[in-house]
């Protein structure tokens, strides 16, 4: 099967699945839970390389923001405060092993964000991924993995540049969010983050086009950004969804004194919350690219 038909047969799938709305989506959560789970490791394991970058990335520009994330003064910070960790019949973790516990947890935190989020990940294999959640909602036994290995190998050409794109963006992004805080301009640094949350909603539409269109990279770009302004209020639901998925219950987790939470939280990272959201993420990409380009899909069919 060559490309074109690939994707031709993407855009049938797309055109022709009715999804039944939220409720069919959530439901389909469940049905799929196991592939979902399958393709949270893939996306891991896939993007170590990612993980290393935005370590390095978080590294740099954490003590940018504020200078009490430098490793040194974050520990002596919580020192001075007293801080200590689980007490049991054995031994106490307490002062500075418990303060770079809590700041190596911190960096984890910030990777997983950033690469969960897809400001700091693997183009092409998200590539595949994004054809494999598309696939899910197909009622034939396509095997997963070679949907992936296609949807790799079908847009090395436009997913590799859209892998450093987005590095790039994070990167300009998070430093002005440092430099304008340094400055005292929160309204500013607000802005900058406002638009990085919006780039990481894109990110998820980017690659649904991507390998349904023959679309140039910059089209690409440009129709996930009109769409989302179009529907701005149902986008701005989603990136509050992202937000609350990938940041807020994370952070609540790994940030407590529970042992058994922190555990929880890597294992919802590892195994469940990146592909949940990208699936989420994938059917309201679905629902933009059958609204807004099915006109130009119809002309390229004719």
């Amino acid at each position: 099967m060559s490309v074109t038909e690939d994707r031709q047969e993407d855009r049938n799938v797309l055109a022709g699945s009715d999804r039944g709305g939220v409720t069919a989506v959530i439901g389909g959560l469940g049905t799929n839970l196991v592939k979902l789970m399958c393709c949270n490791v893939v996306f891991v394991i896939f993007n170590i390389p990612a993980m290393a970058a935005a370590f390095l990335l978080a590294a740099y520009i954490l003590p940018k923001m504020n200078a009490s994330f430098m490793p040194e003064t974050f520990v002596d910070t919580l020192v001075s405060l007293g801080i200590h960790g689980q007490t049991n019949r054995s031994n106490d973790i307490a002062g500075q092993e418990a303060a770079l516990s809590i700041y190596s947890l911190m960096m984890i935190f910030c990777v997983m964000l950033l690469v969960s989020s897809l400001l700091v990940c693997v183009g092409p294999v998200q590539a595949g991924l994004a054809k494999v959640y598309g696939s899910m909602a197909r009622t034939g036994s396509e095997s997963s993995v070679k949907v992936f290995l296609a949807g790799v190998k079908d847009n090395l050409k436009q997913s590799v540049p859209a892998t450093f794109i987005s590095i790039a963006v994070t990167f300009i992004c998070l430093l002005a969010v440092s430099f304008y805080l340094g400055l005292g301009l929160i309204p500013l640094a607000a802005l900058f983050a406002v638009i990085l949350v919006v780039f990481s909603l894109m990110q998820s539409i980017v690659y649904r086009i991507m390998v349904t269109s023959d679309l140039g990279l910059f089209k690409i770009y440009k129709n996930a950004l009109f769409m989302m302004l179009l529907r701005l209020f149902p986008s701005i639901g989603m990136a509050l969804l992202n937000i609350i998925v990938l940041a807020v219950i994370p952070f609540a987790l790994i940030m407590s004194s529970e042992i058994v939470s922190v555990g929880v939280c890597l294992f919802l990272y590892l195994f469940v919350l990146s592909s949940v959201v990208h699936y989420l993420n994938t059917a309201y990409a679905d629902s933009l690219i059958e609204r807004y380009m099915q006109e130009g899909k119809e002309e390229s069919d004719a």
